[in-house]
């Protein structure tokens, strides 16, 4: 046994293996190359498992299993008559409360997988809320004395690529990245953290697998096999380029949250907001280093290919939740044709505020930020109201996964935003561009379909069912817009009528259908997806002397005025009863209430040099309150003041048929 065993013997196997790899890496060993990415899973009756997220490396390390045994036996004091590798993720280890609190009060977190690993709790699933996010934020703030790490692994970076420039690429990510791998509290320690280091990274078999997946894609394999290897059964080639593990260049660790309001339960699409929050990597610098093999040595040509290809790979995004806009750095190479179909809008946004983990409270006044996975989240609800109108339950589902995806699962379209700072506080206001990609041309344009509806109906995050305006001295609603030469649409009924059918005709390319079904939005409390169906109403209302947001002096004393508010959401908020409930007034069945979504949308658009108008979207005409509602509106129509572009007017006195029932 090595002389120094004896001073570890207080110390746990995970901190012996720790040591272990770390003089390994030190001393730029076979063995830490191969071990560099892997996990510690555990120690128990002298067995140890490790786990890798790459088989490969696996099976490289396993070819190294003897040495790395002896090392362990006879050098750090470790008896291993078995080690154990394996391919996939390391599970949680439980920590008990009494322990949790001794080791916060005698220990100094020195990194983000420490926090995370010290403070995990022995709880069952969703009974402690609070601690739960205290865990994450203790995670982030640990992240957040790690500079001086991050200052020593870049300097490493660039003196492993010999202090070449053009081996290094540096890459900035324009809003968040989770590259997965390490499952830690409840499978929430995303993005990966080095084992050793203890901090985020992109492990460099996921930089190369992301590079092999494009150059694959647009070059011949052969070309791919002779520069980046391969292994297929007993057929094995060095590769000529190897990747280096890629770390963040400063802090950037931080607490984010997936919130679906709509989800599908029992055949139904039910309000229910359940936040979900987790960790990720927001607005992060990589430097990525890049250097020859031996295989490689004097064939300085490969390495300005192999970085080609990994930008390539990085503009088409990397790491999960691609398709709401995470892992995209959007400087697509223009010597490179994309491997997709992609199309982009300017956009302004003028809001109350966008909100992630930590929205307002009382004495809080929470953190604003700009998110695109809203506007994913408001185009699939769009496509659900135009879906469900059209197919049956199961194909709506089907579709929405196709094309939206889930979770582990990318979809056919991506959406994701390049914006500018909002240079305001209350409203927010921010411009910028909306970029839409898809796997097929028929994807996109469904894509851009439901982007200028969703833009043309209502807005996108808080507030989205109303235009922007002051209420009890509080900011509301928002104001959306999306233009190009064409957009936003004037107060025509043909225009109008032509954004209809081309929606209808960009979902029967996808999937055909000839059949047509009504949904009801359901009651208070149990609100359900509304459908652009035969009882919905899409109304054209002329609101002369409407001002923009942006022409607003003082929204604290001019928020209020009808001029600010326009036509329809002025006549909506003065009649009790269509306005939403408030103060124990107004109706739920139309304006909504605390827990129960608006059944009626209202969207203010201001056509390029052209008289101001303001689209208001009923849905569940049928329920006699809304159908009062649209009565009032049809009075505004006989004095040509509104146009009805989308259903019909019932007759009051007509009793509805029974709904058909989905199957």
């Amino acid at each position: 046994m090595n002389r120094n065993s004896q001073s570890r013997k207080s110390n746990s196997p995970r901190d012996i293996w720790c040591e272990f790899l770390q003089l390994e890496l030190k001393n730029k060993s076979k063995i830490g190359t191969f071990l560099e990415s892997s996990v510690y899973g555990g120690y128990e009756n002298k067995s140890l498992t490790i786990y890798f997220t790459d088989e490969n490396v696996r099976k490289n390390a396993q070819g190294q299993l003897k040495t790395i045994q002896a090392k362990l036996n006879d050098q750090f004091g470790l008896l291993c008559d078995r080690i154990y590798f394996k391919t996939g993720s390391a599970p949680a280890t439980s920590v008990t409360p009494a322990a949790i609190k001794a080791i916060n009060n005698t220990s100094k977190l020195g990194n983000p997988l420490q926090a995370l690993y010290w403070t995990e709790p022995n709880l069952p699933d969703d009974k402690d809320e609070m601690q739960r996010m205290q865990i994450l934020k203790t995670t982030v703030a640990a992240e957040q004395s790690c500079n001086e790490i991050y200052r020593k692994l870049r300097d490493r970076t660039l003196k492993l690529v010999d202090n070449k420039e053009e081996n290094t690429l540096k890459v900035a990510f324009n809003w968040r990245l989770r590259v997965g791998g390490t499952r830690g509290f409840r499978e929430l320690l995303l993005p990966v953290l080095h084992p050793v280091f203890g901090i985020p990274y992109i492990p460099a078999s996921t930089l190369k697998g992301a590079a092999r997946a494009w150059a694959k894609k647009h070059s011949a394999s052969a070309q791919v096999y002779e520069i980046l290897g391969m292994l297929e059964g007993k057929n094995a080639k060095a590769a000529k380029v190897e990747f280096l593990d890629a770390f963040p260049t400063k802090p950037c660790l931080s607490i984010d949250v997936a919130t679906p309001q709509w989800s599908w339960k029992d055949n139904l699409v039910k309000y229910q907001p359940v936040p979900h929050p987790f960790l990720s990597l927001h607005q992060p610098e990589f430097l990525i280093g890049l250097r020859l093999t031996a295989q490689g040595k004097g064939d300085e040509d490969v390495i300005i290919t192999v970085k080609q290809w990994l930008e390539n790979a990085l503009a088409e995004g990397i790491g999960s939740r691609v398709s709401s806009g995470y892992g995209l750095t959007l400087n697509i190479p223009t010597n490179v044709q994309p491997s997709y179909e992609s199309a982009n809008y300017e956009f302004e946004l003028w809001t109350q505020g966008m909100y992630g983990y930590n929205p307002p409270s009382k004495g809080n006044k929470g953190d604003v930020e700009f998110r695109p996975s809203a506007i994913r989240g408001i185009l699939r609800y769009w496509f659900r109201a135009v879906a469900l109108s059209l197919y049956d339950v199961t194909t709506c589902q089907t579709l929405e996964t196709q094309l939206f995806g889930e979770l582990g699962k990318q979809g056919k379209i991506s959406i994701a935003t390049k914006t500018n700072p909002s240079p305001l506080n209350e409203p927010y206001c921010y411009r910028g561009r909306i970029y839409l990609t898809a796997t097929e041309t028929k994807y996109l344009h469904l894509a851009e379909q439901l982007l200028i509806l969703a833009s043309h109906l209502g807005g996108v995050g808080r507030g989205s069912r109303r235009p922007l305006h002051l209420l009890d001295r509080r900011m509301r609603g928002c104001h959306w817009e999306v233009t190009n030469s064409s957009l936003p649409l004037a107060y025509d009924k043909n225009q109008w009528d032509s954004l209809f059918t081309a929606l209808k005709q960009a979902c029967q390319k996808i999937q055909t259908s000839t059949n047509n079904y009504t949904s009801s939005p359901g009651q208070l409390k149990q609100r359900q997806q509304d459908v652009l169906d035969k009882n919905a109403q899409v109304w054209l209302v002329k609101s002369p002397g409407q001002i923009q947001p942006q022409h607003v002096n003082n929204w604290q004393t001019e928020g209020t005025n009808a001029n600010v508010k326009g036509t329809a959401l002025d006549f909506l908020y003065s009649d009790t009863r269509f306005k939403g409930v408030s103060h124990g007034s107004g109706n739920a069945n139309v304006g909504g209430a605390l827990g129960t979504p608006s059944y009626v949308w209202i969207k203010s658009i201001f056509p390029y040099q052209k008289e101001a108008y303001q689209v208001v979207t009923i849905f569940g005409c049928d329920h006699p309150d809304r159908l009062k509602y649209a009565q009032e509106l049809e009075k505004l129509r006989k004095l040509n003041q509104a146009i009805l572009v989308f259903g019909e007017m019932a007759n009051p006195n007509q009793t509805s048929p029974p709904r058909p029932k989905r199957r």
